[in-house]
């Protein structure tokens, strides 16, 4: 279901299944929990800030320590994208 969760997301589920994925997350607290984390990872990494951005920012970290491929030196928080020196 992760994977429907994440395509669903991306605008990529055929609509038959989107529907599914949307009833079976409804009913489901831990799916509903799922999507809305999938949905702040695509934001961060579309560099959209949150409500939080220390929440943004411990999401992104947590990627990085997940050993998610990220560019190096990107930074989705940066309006740019980038971290520079003068930042850290």
């Amino acid at each position: 279901m992760s994977l429907k969760i994440s395509l669903l997301l991306d605008g990529q589920l055929p609509a038959g299944e989107a529907r599914s994925a949307l009833d079976e997350t409804a009913v489901d607290a831990t799916l509903r929990d799922r999507y809305t984390v999938y949905g702040l990872v695509g934001d961060v990494l579309r560099g959209n800030s949150t409500p939080d951005d220390g929440f943004s920012r411990r999401i992104f970290e947590r990627m990085q320590r997940e050993k998610a491929r990220i560019e190096p030196g990107f930074d989705p928080l940066r309006q740019d994208g980038h971290l520079t020196q003068d930042d850290e």
